[in-house]
């Protein structure tokens, strides 16, 4: 019975440890326990993202002293710092002095001098430069741009009415060059959004072309202030 009694005793005993053991063993870290996995494909930066999408459209709202204009644009991405651009819009174009008066008597509106009506219409080609691009967030894309192309330039009698007058439109086409500076913004949803400052030289040439009688405009463009919004794909 006692031989009995000290067996259960030192069986009881040993159990205790063993479980011990095992509760401690629990906690502890076991290196060979941990499994990485490496993913076959390359998981994509913030960056890879957003140069996942080649191209670049949408439409743009511009101002300028003439008036507000409507265009759109396509862009391509040519790599990670540079995009290559073709743009196009329609702007009223006229003298910075032409002053509309109202007729109270006849009910109508009119620039007294004001001979033709003029439309600028730009297609250019450029070349953008983004800046800052490893100090600046990638939400926020500032850039440089320079370029030309084609300019028409549209001439309509001021004494006719607006639809009549197309009748007698005068088409002309000259260079257009363009510079300019903005930035792109919130360019990981997708969506292209961005303001923009371009200065546009279109030099008619000659004896220039009149809106205000006796005062021709010889060199057509300015500044613009733009703002463009579109999508990526």
């Amino acid at each position: 019975m006692k031989k009995a009694l000290v067996f259960i005793f030192i069986f009881a005993l040993l159990s205790g440890e063993s479980k011990s053991q095992m509760r401690g063993e629990e906690h502890k870290f076991n290196p060979d326990t941990v499994f990485v996995f490496k993913s076959p494909r390359k998981l994509l930066t913030m960056s890879d993202r957003v140069y996942q999408y080649s191209n670049a459209a949408g439409g743009e709202l511009f101002f300028s002293n003439s008036g507000f204009a409507f265009g759109g644009f396509y862009q391509m991405f040519l790599n990670e710092s540079s995009t290559f651009e073709t743009r196009f819009f329609i702007t009223g174009a006229r003298n910075s002095d032409e002053f509309e008066f109202y007729d109270y008597f006849t009910g109508d509106s009119f620039i007294p001098g004001k001979i033709n009506r003029l439309y600028l219409m730009p297609l250019t080609f450029s070349y953008s430069r983004y800046l800052f691009r490893d100090i600046l967030h990638k939400s926020l894309k500032p850039y440089v741009k320079v370029g030309a192309g084609p300019a028409f330039i549209l001439s309509t009698p001021y004494s006719k009415s607006f639809f009549n007058a197309l009748n007698y439109a005068k088409w002309y086409a000259r260079f257009a060059g363009n510079v300019g500076i903005g930035a792109v913004i919130g360019i990981e949803s997708g969506n292209y959004l961005r303001a923009n400052i371009d200065y546009y030289y279109v030099p008619f040439g000659k004896n220039g072309l009149e809106s205000m009688e006796n005062k021709p405009i010889k060199t057509f463009g300015g500044i613009y202030i733009s703002l463009s919004y579109g999508a990526m794909f």
